[in-house]
């Protein structure tokens, strides 16, 4: 186990430099110049020269990568030429409204994916099977901006069902005392019970315009999963033997289809994270996916690549968990190396 352990340690951290780099070149690559987008179209050329001598965009390619680098170790992200902040101050102030929302898309999409996928994998073939493949094609093909004015439309405009896309609480509420940054886990545990309704209300439809969009991936990853076991020896022996299909899906075919299962949990939980940039800008919801909207409209390089380089590190430490988990139960695994 140890030395499975330091061998996904070793590779989870060669996967974070290569991807330091790689994000440091294609942010470079973006065309414009932040210095100019701070100060304005009145600036002279030479405040703009004299800017981006101060942040360090007037050195070579080379030396950029190397100052980088070096902050990189000292924990040091750069600072956002747009705002003169800290590229860490900027992105973890808004990391937990972005974490609240993954975990409620993680959530729906869990509820809708996960019985839709096991009734698909029961009745395969048949019309329940059917509907649930046409849902998880116009999930997985459908824009979450288009879903989201979908749902703004009917839900808000028409229904009057949810409130506005207009943040993670009313206009003048006063947040909960914070512990964990996730307003609605912060209300419950303060006992401010308006606000932890409130925070759940304007929650909801953003993290549904998430969720429905992740559960066609579940749904998938869920039915083929059972689908794969049902093929399996010990499946066949025990319908065999006369045991109820519906005991061996539960008893048998889900508890080996969890493997799977375990996966696709954690890889839409870094999508989720990852790919809310639209629907935090749709709903005005203040995670580090509307600061990285924003940033790019102003061509700021340094808070660009902190965003990917903290959503990437994220997703590195979801996989490298999965893997852990995946060891633990597993034996195999940790033998040969990662199941294919």
């Amino acid at each position: 186990m140890l030395r499975y352990l330091l061998r996904r340690v070793a590779i989870s951290a060669i996967t974070v430099l290569g991807l330091a780099l790689v994000v440091f070149l294609v942010v470079r690559i973006l065309p414009g110049d932040a210095a100019a987008a701070r100060l304005g179209p009145e600036a002279s050329d030479a405040d703009i020269e004299a800017l981006r001598a101060e942040y360090g965009l007037d050195q070579p390619l080379i030396v950029q990568l190397g100052d980088y680098l070096a902050g990189l170790l000292r924990g040091d992200l750069g600072t956002a030429v747009s705002t003169g902040r800290s590229v860490s101050a900027e992105l973890f102030a808004r990391l937990p409204a972005s974490i609240e929302l993954a975990i409620a898309g993680l959530i729906v999409a869990l509820l809708i994916g996960f019985p839709l996928g096991m009734l698909a994998a029961a009745k395969r073939g048949r019309f329940p099977d059917a509907i649930a493949r046409i849902f998880a094609v116009l999930g997985s093909s459908m824009a979450p901006v288009w879903l989201g004015l979908l749902l703004i439309f009917g839900l808000y405009s028409v229904a009057h069902l949810f409130p506005g896309p207009v943040g993670r609480l009313p206009i003048g509420m006063a947040p909960p005392t914070q512990i964990t940054g996730l307003y609605a886990l912060d209300a419950v545990l303060t006992g401010n019970w308006v606000v932890a309704g409130e925070a759940l209300r304007y929650l909801a439809l953003p993290a549904l315009t998430l969720g429905l969009g992740a559960s066609a991936a579940v749904l998938k990853m869920v039915r083929s999963s059972l689908i794969a076991t049902e093929e399996s020896g010990f499946v066949r022996t025990a319908l065999a033997y006369g045991v109820p299909g519906r005991e061996v899906l539960w008893r048998d075919q889900l508890r080996n289809a969890m493997l799977q299962v375990l996966t696709a949990i954690g890889l839409v939980f870094g999508f989720l994270l990852g790919g809310n940039v639209i629907v935090e800008r749709l709903f005005s919801w203040p995670g580090v996916g509307r600061v990285a909207f924003d940033a790019l409209g102003s061509n700021d390089l340094e808070l660009l690549q902190g965003y990917a380089l903290i959503i990437g590190v994220i997703y590195i430490a979801l996989n490298f968990g999965v893997d852990l988990v995946y060891g633990l139960i597993d034996p195999r695994i940790r033998l040969g190396g990662r199941a294919s």
